[in-house]
């Protein structure tokens, strides 16, 4: 039962955490960036600039999660979307 609250809360935090003004900006760069980066590179520079950055932004999340205390606690840009 434990692991079950624990996905609904990553879920929920997934969904609400950006907003969605956030989502657009967020990938108006990044498709363009990574755009850029085929066209100057390649594929394979690509792919491994894709690996790059998956594991920087599971390390982010990984990071807020800590600091956050399980996302329970405001810390940052983050605002706790649960009661404090």
């Amino acid at each position: 039962m434990a692991s079950k609250g624990f996905l609904k809360k990553e879920l929920y935090v997934a969904i609400h955490a950006q907003t969605a003004r956030f989502r657009v900006v967020k990938y108006a760069i990044l498709l363009p960036l990574f755009g850029a980066v085929y066209w100057w590179k390649g594929g394979k520079v690509l792919a491994w600039t894709l690996g790059v950055s998956l594991v920087f932004a599971i390390a982010m999340h990984f990071f807020f999660r800590w600091k956050t205390k399980g996302w329970e606690q405001s810390w940052g840009p983050y605002k706790s979307l649960f009661k404090e």
